[in-house]
């Protein structure tokens, strides 16, 4: 799934886009607060980490966004803001796309959360729940409810509940 970018805007027209994108001012505030919080744990630093610790959660509920420090890997792009919920304890590898209204979650009966690949699209109103793999180049339909692995590297998943209708490359791995 190299087809997207690092960014969505990044092959934008308007080369200047990105200065007034709120959502990749997020994604540049989220990634500074996560450096403070993992490499300046001094105690010099201390209020400017309590500073943008305060800024990130202001701007995340500005924008409708509850993700957690230290659950996304890098080249995150989220398409539009909006409800976007990551649970604390789930994990995005690199270069996962997130449309508006996923909801990726913990089941607290069970235990355990979502731990999602590289090169992930997910589609708007996907919901992700339960201790879920999800191998790397998948796409998540609109509206699909995630509940069971799908160790097949490019599968496309759709329905309620979601179920790989084809692979997008090859493999040979079986789904659970």
């Amino acid at each position: 799934m190299k087809a997207f970018h690092k960014h969505p805007l990044a092959s934008s027209d308007n080369s200047m886009i990105w200065l007034t994108d709120p959502v990749y001012k997020w994604e540049r505030l989220l990634r500074f607060t996560e450096y403070l919080e993992n490499c300046r744990r001094e105690a010099a630093f201390l209020p400017i980490r309590i500073f943008f610790r305060w800024r990130f959660a202001k701007e995340s509920t500005r924008l409708g966004f509850s993700i957690p420090l230290n659950t996304c890997g890098p080249g995150l792009a989220i398409l539009h803001f909006g409800s976007v919920v990551v649970s604390r304890h789930a994990s995005l590898g690199a270069n996962c796309v997130l449309n508006s209204a996923v909801n990726i979650g913990a089941n607290p009966l069970r235990g355990g959360a979502p731990q999602i690949g590289n090169d992930v699209y997910i589609g708007p109103g996907a919901k992700l729940y339960n201790e879920i793999a999800i191998a790397d180049g998948c796409m998540i339909g609109a509206n699909a409810v995630v509940c069971h692995s799908c160790c097949v590297p490019g599968s496309l998943l759709v329905g309620i509940p979601a179920k790989p209708k084809y692979q997008l490359k090859k493999g040979s791995a079986k789904c659970e």
